[in-house]
């Protein structure tokens, strides 16, 4: 009876360090707000593009890509509108 509690302690223990978001905390670049997982990053963005323009959305990102720096993360949201993705030419 003992042994099969345990095992239920140890894996819910196990999911809860894996899947369990962990606020990072708010970033000045007009409030991005990131969790972390072992498994994966969720960031809000809330970024200033230009003075008066806000890109605002909500993006996943999950293993390798959870342990990229948020620039890394912002390069990667913003690529398809960066006008190298448009032009391409065969």
């Amino acid at each position: 009876m003992k042994k099969p509690v345990i095992t239920a302690i140890i894996i819910i223990a196990a999911l809860l360090i894996l899947f369990l978001p962990i606020p990072s905390g708010t970033y000045r670049d007009g409030g991005t707000k990131v969790y972390g997982a072992l498994t994966y990053k969720i960031v809000v963005w809330n970024r200033f593009v230009t003075e008066t323009n806000v890109y605002q959305k909500t993006s996943v990102f999950f293993f390798p890509d959870n342990f990229k720096t948020l620039d890394e993360l912002w390069a990667i949201e913003v690529a398809p509108y960066s006008p190298l993705a448009t032009d391409k030419k065969a």
